[in-house]
């Protein structure tokens, strides 16, 4: 009888072997990059931020297009649009329209307005109150000039929207300079 032969096997990693560590490799490469993104950002602040700015730029353009002017009524944790009505010589919330309809805030996020480098003082609406906006947006085409800040309670960074006189809207995102 033949003594078995015995076969020594190669010291090394086979192909299939290597591609299995790359590939886990680069599935905690990508989770990494991944939570870094999204644990640098405050998404609730983005979200207010782009939803504001399509408010507005939704109303503008109905401004023009309809020739009546709008408003935006800030409150200390909301905000809505209005629009002039002239045979009642009022502002009145924009009927049937969800868009411009009251906007309550997260909890934890705030706004903060300036008009001419002045912060302004939000109010709650008291019943029979007259509610007049505080940014103007003409039917043509001219707003008046703010800044609005929306910020996290305890926080330092906040998603700014500096509106100009000719209607354009620019966006300042948390941690960028203004």
């Amino acid at each position: 009888m033949r003594a078995p032969v015995l076969t020594r096997r190669r010291a090394g990693f086979t192909l299939i072997e290597i591609l299995v560590v790359l590939v886990i490799i680069a599935v905690l490469t990508s989770i990494a990059v991944l939570s870094v993104g999204v644990l640098g950002k405050d998404r609730g602040l983005e979200t207010e931020g782009e939803r504001y700015t399509d408010v507005v730029a939704a109303a503008e353009e109905q401004a023009q297009l309809e020739g009546r002017d709008f408003g935006i009524r800030f409150a200390a944790s909301r905000y809505e649009v209005l629009t002039y009505v002239a045979r009642r010589d009022r502002w009145e919330s924009v009927a049937d329209d969800r868009l411009y309809a009251v906007h309550e805030l997260p909890a934890g996020v705030s706004a903060r307005l300036e008009i001419e480098g002045r912060p302004i003082q939000f109010s709650e609406d008291k019943p029979g109150q007259v509610r007049v906006p505080q940014v103007l947006l003409y039917s043509s085409g001219d707003v008046s000039p703010y800044r609005l800040s929306f910020g996290r309670d305890g926080s330092a960074e906040s998603w700014a929207v500096d509106g100009d006189a000719d209607g354009t809207l620019k966006v300042t995102l948390p941690g960028a300079t203004p």
